[in-house]
């Protein structure tokens, strides 16, 4: 048959429709009122870690080709640092240098006196062009010592900070750095991360590092920084103020503010993966590092101030919106991001791991493009063997994100600006300008501008301007007295903050700064009077009493304001101070927990510098006596055992002190008691036959259930200080989950202090009868020590624990196959490995080699309803005993497919199963849903309840098995269950 006839006589040929493809989806999810464009990708740019502008607007750009394993294949180091132009304006690299080769690790660059000054572990040097080719022929060691190790964790984050040094993040690495500037000072790294002079080679630690990959400061000069699970971090306090005087509480200076978790979850919309290490991890931060901070005038004002984070696993760019709180700051998810990323990426190579707004204020996101990005030491070695750890090591990408219609215009040429004409940038609305503006004011010592700089002081009305023209005064040596009184009376309480930090080096030799200084511990924010009191450390003791004590009355609730108050006070104050508290009826009365941490805290101070004050001891025993609340009492005698125990010294508290434990009239209660007997153990007095008593008392009440549980509670806290043969089997007794939890958990807190062999045994034998709610406690007890790793394989090896009730991670089973003897280390070997372990490996890897590519949800909605509706929901199906897993999207096919399959691989100890036998011979089984000190509650599939009391119940022992039981597949279809996997990764 011929067409054409057909048609030419009336006749239509009905083709069947053709389907239209549907559009791909695009390669990121983002706002969308925002664009990425592809601004250079490989072979421009190659395993892009971090990027700089110099002030012509040229981008240095770290490519860190050596991952891994700090060298390539051969053996040979071949970090690169890459330079990039936009040469024609039209908003595309174009112009691409190798501008230094052959580096070591490179993680980070920032722009130096017209080089850049580069991390590349375990130096930092200064790289610079000087005849025009693009090609580093200046390479000089400005310091050296940083030691190498994983890649996260190697020294990373140059910036120029606010107070006109280099800052870098140390990961947590540690080192002993030197400079051949300086020959014959070292510095002892420790945990710390850094600021230091490039020219003179002068180091200083800052303070605690997060231990991750990534630093910024806020337009204010806050430091924020990162750890791969604790996604952002601020510094709190300041290294030197810490250690201004002996006997500062033992705190980390660096601490998590968000409100959202710490291990917080992400939203990635990529394929999931398989967490080799740790599935836990799936869904959440686990590889958080490369912050950037969005203040830029070309995006919507909702989103300046942000702080970003990557997450390199879940291929994403998250965002933080941080707020003030106190003295200091909360980071929250942007209600319409409460369930997405600011930038998500689909492609599972994708590497968000550094963000920075250049100079047009585009943000430049860098994209490494490797397919493993997990560092080899975490990989289980039989995955290892599996994958080319390399992957990728070709690729690189950087995009720009920017408003839609946003053009980048020409580049910036600031180098070339007279000094005059920089004065004005220090007030630009991007932070870019503004930083580069100071840094090259200050390295051309232009101090011609001065007059312009302080007349900018006065008249910007950008409060970041004032701030940036502050800290180039005093850069350049000329901040003087008049400008500093101005600023500490500035209507910001940003720029009062930093003229706290510019007055405070001038205290000592201004003396008419004090009353400004002092005037601050007064002001109306809380930030401000948090830095007044730190700077107020120069100003001689006498001053400070009562503002001291005004001041802690006022924000005795914000704990790192008592602490910045204790780094400036004069160990001689310190039993004053106290005393001067006690004065206070909020204090002698203990009318909350934090006037009462607040003395408990001062007391710790004092003992902790008791070597430098032999009296200190007993005057704050003999205060304590003195005051009416036993609460306040207890508090302070805890106070003074853990700095006494911080100090290593056994001083005599003198006579008067002896009497106080002695006085006729004094009747402690159970915790008062407790507290002094503290303080007689780190003074070394010998006990007494009192405490003997006490000791007897406490166990008789302990085990009587007839007794209030506070009062059983306070007498377990007091027998972890007694014998030990003589507590540790009333102790371990209560080790029972027919007793109430808290007493389990303080009997758990009170053996972390026994030190008897046979207590291993005992910990083990009671491991299937303590609450689940307890077993993290247990486990940790047991994995802490060494001599109690024995005892643990033992139980396993007799059958009288299972490996997956202990549900242990990656790091607990590396303590057991890396730690101790070389027989621990074997016999822990039959039982797990680095990778994920399980009872039916075997069945899980023969089905998921025949699971179908795809699943259908709506088909695995019906195997759910059959299968496993009535213990689990889904969304509205289900009900809500076993594990919700309505939102499992982030969880791997691979993941999902081994807990169905192998339901006792890894139990969470809140979801296997229970016994519960009472005193009439019935017996239960279930969920041990719920606990009060006289009920207990079990739960069964379709949401059965059964409450018991207490006082019923005879025995409650675990399984050790979850109440989800093996074989799920048999009868299922491998499609089967691949629609079931579909069905619960759509689950919402």
């Amino acid at each position: 048959m011929r067409l054409a006839p057909l048609v030419a006589a009336g006749f239509a040929m009905v083709l069947p429709p053709v389907a239209a493809a549907p559009p791909a989806p695009e390669p990121f999810e983002l706002d969308p009122r925002l664009e990425l464009i592809l601004w250079a990708s490989e072979p421009q740019v190659v395993d892009p870690v971090a990027i700089c502008w110099d002030a012509s607007g040229r981008a240095y750009v770290a490519e860190c080709r050596d991952y891994p394993y700090g060298a390539g294949p051969d053996g040979a180091v071949g970090s690169t640092i890459r330079l990039l132009e936009d040469s024609n304006g039209d908003g595309v690299a174009d112009r691409s240098v190798i501008f230094a080769r052959d580096l070591s690790y490179v993680t980070s660059v920032t722009p130096w006196r017209g080089g850049v000054l580069v991390t590349a572990a375990p130096d930092l040097l200064f790289l610079k062009d000087t005849d025009g080719d693009g090609i580093a022929d200046v390479r000089e060691v400005v310091l050296t010592g940083f030691n190498r190790g994983v890649s996260d964790s190697l020294v990373n984050g140059l910036r120029f900070g606010p107070d006109n040094r280099i800052h870098g993040a140390n990961g947590g690495n540690s080192g002993v750095l030197t400079s051949p500037k300086r020959p014959g000072h070292t510095l002892r790294l420790g945990g710390d991360d850094f600021a230091f002079d490039p020219d003179t080679g002068v180091v200083e630690r800052t303070g605690a590092s997060g231990g991750g990959f990534g630093l910024i400061f806020d337009g204010f000069g806050r430091a924020f920084t990162t750890y791969n699970i604790d996604h952002i971090q601020h510094r709190y306090l300041l290294r030197r103020h810490a250690e201004r005087y002996p006997g500062f509480p033992p705190v980390d200076l660096t601490e998590s503010i968000s409100d959202h978790g710490e291990m917080s979850r992400i939203f990635p919309v990529s394929q999931a993966q398989t967490r080799p290490n740790h599935p836990e991890q799936a869904g959440h931060f686990s590889a958080a590092g490369g912050l950037g901070y969005l203040d830029s005038p070309v995006f919507p004002p909702d989103l300046r101030g942000s702080v970003l984070v990557g997450d390199v696993v879940g291929n994403l760019l998250h965002r933080d919106v941080v707020n003030g709180s106190g003295p200091g700051f909360v980071a929250s998810r942007a209600p319409e991001e409460a369930a997405r990323e600011f930038v998500a990426a689909r492609d599972s190579a994708a590497r968000p791991v550094a963000a920075e707004v250049g100079p047009d204020g585009a943000l430049y996101v860098l994209d490494m493009q490797r397919d493993v990005i997990e560092h080899p030491d975490y990989i289980p070695e039989v995955v290892r063997r599996q994958q080319d750890v390399r992957a990728g090591e070709d690729r690189g990408r950087i995009h720009r994100l920017a408003p839609k219609g946003f053009v980048s215009g020409t580049a910036p040429k600031l180098e070339s600006l007279p000094d005059p004409a920089l004065v004005p940038h220090l007030a630009h609305a991007n932070p870019w300008w503004r930083q580069t503006a100071r840094r090259l004011l200050l390295e051309r010592s232009a101090r011609g501008t001065v007059p312009a700089i302080q007349e900018l002081v006065r008249t910007t009305p950008i409060p970041e301007g004032r701030v940036e023209a502050l800290w180039t005064l005093q850069g350049l040596g000329v901040l003087d007295v008049g400008d500093l009184k101005a600023l500490l009376s500035d209507p910001h309480p940003g720029v009062r903050e930093n003229a706290l930090l510019g007055a405070e080096p001038m205290l000592a030799a201004q003396p008419e700064l004090r009353s400004a200084v002092l005037d601050r511990l007064g002001d109306p924010e809380a930030r401000v009077r948090f830095q007044a009191a730190l700077t107020a450390g120069a100003v001689q003791t006498e001053f400070l009493l009562a503002p001291f004590r005004i001041l802690m009355e006022r924000d005795v609730d914000h704990r790192w304001t008592r602490r910045a108050i204790y780094s400036s006070l004069d160990p001689e104050a310190t039993v004053p101070f106290l005393s001067a508290l006690l004065e206070r009826p909020p204090f002698h009365n203990g009318v909350s927990d934090a006037h009462r941490e607040a003395v408990a805290e001062v007391a710790a101070l004092a003992g902790a510098r008791s070597p430098g004050i032999p009296d200190a001891v007993g005057k704050v025993i003999v205060l304590q006596a003195a005051v009416p609340d036993p609460a306040t009492r207890t508090a302070i005698l805890d106070g003074l055992a853990d700095g006494l125990l911080r100090s290593g010294v056994r001083p005599d508290p003198g006579s008067e002190a002896r009497a106080v434990f002695v006085r006729p009239s004094w009747e402690p209660g159970i915790e008062e008691l407790r507290a002094l007997w503290r303080v007689t153990q780190a003074l070394g007095l010998p006990q007494t036959p009192g405490q003997l008593a006490a000791v007897d008392r406490a166990r008789e009440d302990v085990t009587d259930p007839s007794v209030p549980l506070e009062t059983r509670v306070a007498q377990a806290r007091l027998l972890g200080l007694g014998p030990e043969a003589g507590v540790t089997n009333t102790l371990v007794a209560l080790l029972d989950a027919r007793e109430p939890l808290e007493l389990q958990r303080t009997a758990l807190g009170a053996l972390a202090s026994v030190r008897e062999p046979a207590l291993a045994s005992a910990l083990v034998d009671r491991w299937r009868r303590v609450s689940p709610a307890a077993r993290g406690a247990l486990l940790a007890l047991l994995l802490d020590r060494r001599p109690f790793h024995g005892a643990l394989l033992a139980a396993l090896e007799d059958g009288r624990l299972t490996v997956g009730e202990l549900n242990l991670d990656l790091e607990q089973r590396r303590r057991l196959l890396r730690g101790g003897t070389d027989d621990i280390r074997e016999r822990a070997s039959h039982f797990f490995g680095d990778e994920e372990y399980g009872n039916r490996r075997a069945v899980v890897a023969e089905w998921m080699a025949r699971l179908p590519e795809r699943g259908d949800p709506v088909r695995g909605r019906d195997v759910f309803v059959e299968a496993c509706a009535r213990c689990h929901a889904a969304g509205p199906v289900g009900h809500r005993v076993g594990p919700d897993l309505t939102g499992v999207a982030h969880r791997s096919v691979e993941d999902l497919l081994s807990n169905i399959l192998d339901p006792n691989m890894a139990i969470n100890p809140g979801f296997v199963a229970c016994t519960v036998e009472t005193d009439d011979g019935e017996e239960v089984s279930g969920l041990l849903q719920a606990e009060t000190p006289e009920a207990i509650t079990l739960l069964q599939a379709e949401g059965r309840t059964f409450v018991f009391s207490r006082r019923s119940v005879v025995r409650i022992e675990s399984s050790g098995l979850s109440l989800m039981p093996e074989g799920l597949e048999e009868g299922r279809s491998p499609q089967d269950l691949r629609d079931l996997i579909a069905f619960l990764q759509e689950s919402r």
